[in-house]
């Protein structure tokens, strides 16, 4: 069931749940964990601060909480990045799905605080559920699929430098929309919208619940035994801290918490000229098969990375193609999910009328062919995705001259950017760009922010994908959550959110935040197994 906050009065039964798990957050990790809890009979409560995603209003109402105070390096995704409502920024998501490799989590000499404390044999499992969960293909990163595509091999990269990848793309990244009915009829999880976590309260080293405001800032206590945080890099960190008197966190680890932000800086540092534009378009773009969509892309080869002390790294060519009439169209189904006009109604009703012809020829296109759009570019750059070295002082704190609606310090983010990716992004731009020329693919021109460092970091944007704020390990002296996501020394508190990377890798976060998700679920059901059954 969703239930509205503000119907409930102080000590209502469905806020006295002590036998649930109280889950904050509903995006990604928050109803993954939440929903498989449900799916193993654990009663759950789950805490959203918004409401439902279809309600512009709402929405708009509720993003002022997000705001906060950057400084440093320029960070969009505080604000931007993030969405109170059922689904949280999965309702601002494309859905791209990508798998860690080996190499993302192995400790790397060249790297400090490099290394996760799993390996890849124990996210596997999970990496499959979570493929299942997001209705993908699952098979991972197979080279074979792209004999799908009609011939349509993967560019010729130098192998010991570049390696081709692609990421695939969820048909359903909406989760709010997707399972908001599902949550509604619910009878094991009980969801809170309009319930805004202030601060989990501890006594001893025991969790005792979350406490919780209403949108007018009425003051509520939710009592249950476990509590996971599920709010994001940048709210789980804030939460942690604002549960502290002295603000700077729980648990073993508490100094650790908000540091080492991470996200994954993208830099344009390409224009690209294809000699030949169709061939190199199709093979590039988003390609279409029966079950999936994926996006062709190059990645830095592990041992190139070691050679030149390099972080991971991702590109991909991107073709903006000039579509004035689908974009009407776009513009049209959006204001219509808004339930609002557009601002020039008349002139994209013409536009849509003209787009029938483009979009029959781009729906033949995909679904005959498997292709993009049958429009050439009318540009092409190269963009790096870049993984980042994890940095103590690249953090995330409360700031004490800026509070938000309720009287709590908003979140200061200074987001550093090192010269190690600076320089892994211009290594790998100008190794595609020798393999496009010497292939007879494509002329090349550097931007500015090849050569000049002023002109990167004003260019270089952040991918809304922060991580590394509660960072996992075996040992609080180097992170906040041990392996099993439990804050060091506190029992019954649980963070899962892209925070827990102890470094990022190059990959989109979301598929390795559900399979931590998935994982935890299965851990705290069988943590209450044995405490129902002890020895």
């Amino acid at each position: 069931m969703i239930l509205d906050l503000a119907a409930l009065q102080p000590g209502a039964a469905e806020l006295d749940r002590p036998d649930a798990i109280a889950v904050v957050g509903s995006g990604a990790a928050g109803l993954a964990v939440a929903l498989r809890l449900e799916e193993l009979g654990r009663p759950v409560v789950l805490v959203e601060s918004g409401g439902d995603p279809r309600d512009g209003e709402a929405v708009a109402a509720a993003a002022p909480l997000n705001g906060g105070e950057v400084v440093g390096q320029q960070y969009r995704g505080l604000t931007d990045g993030r969405q109170r409502s059922l689904g949280g920024a999965t309702q601002l998501w494309h859905g791209q799905c990508t798998r860690l490799r080996d190499g993302d989590l192995s400790p790397r000499p060249w790297l400090p605080h490099s290394g996760w404390p799993l390996d890849l044999a124990d996210l596997d499992p999970w990496y499959e559920a979570a493929e299942r969960w997001f209705e993908l293909s699952g098979r991972g990163y197979d080279r074979g699929r792209w004999t799908e595509h009609r011939r349509l091999s993967p560019l010729p990269w130098t192998a010991d430098r570049l390696l081709d990848d692609f990421a695939e793309y969820t048909p359903m990244p909406h989760l709010g929309d997707r399972f908001r009915q599902h949550l509604r009829t619910s009878t094991t999880v009980q969801t809170l919208v309009s319930a805004t976590a202030v601060g989990v309260r501890v006594e001893g080293d025991r969790v005792r619940g979350v406490e919780l405001r209403d949108p007018s800032g009425r003051e509520l206590f939710l009592t249950v035994g476990t509590v996971v945080l599920a709010a994001g890099a940048v709210e789980s960190a804030r939460l942690l801290m604002l549960s502290d008197p002295e603000g700077v966190g729980l648990g073993a680890g508490r100094e650790l918490t908000g540091r080492y932000l991470q996200d994954h800086p993208v830099a344009a540092l390409l224009e690209v000229v294809p000699t030949r534009r169709a061939w190199l378009q199709d093979r590039t773009s988003h390609l279409f098969a029966r079950d999936s969509r994926i996006w062709p892309k190059v990645r830095l080869a592990p041992a190139a990375q070691e050679r030149e002390e390099l972080v991971a790294a991702n590109a991909v060519l991107v073709h903006e193609v000039d579509e004035p009439e689908l974009d009407a169209v776009r513009r049209l189904a959006g204001a219509l999910r808004r339930r609002r006009l557009p601002d020039d109604l008349g002139t994209d009703l013409r536009l849509a009328v003209r787009a029938v012809l483009p979009t029959v020829r781009t729906g033949w296109r995909r679904w005959v062919r498997g292709l993009a759009s049958g429009r050439p570019a009318s540009r092409v750059r190269l963009d790096v995705w870049l993984e980042q070295v994890p940095d103590p002082e690249s953090r995330v704190t409360l700031d004490a001259d800026r509070r938000d609606a309720f009287g709590f310090p908003s979140p200061r983010v200074d987001w550093r950017v090192s010269e190690t990716e600076v320089r892994t992004s211009r290594t790998m731009a100008r190794w595609v760009a020798e393999d496009l020329r010497t292939h007879g693919l494509a002329e090349v021109t550097e931007l500015p922010a090849m050569t000049d460092d002023e002109a990167w970091r004003a260019s270089v944007a952040d991918a809304f994908h922060p991580a590394g704020t509660t960072r996992m390990s075996t040992d609080p002296t180097t992170g906040v959550v041990d392996p099993d996501l439990r804050v060091h020394g506190v029992d019954g508190l649980y963070v899962a959110s892209s925070s827990v990377f102890p470094i990022a890798g190059y990959a989109n976060p979301t598929l390795t935040i559900v399979a931590l998700a998935l994982r935890l679920a299965e851990h705290l059901v069988r943590q209450r197994e044995v405490s129902d059954h002890p020895a």
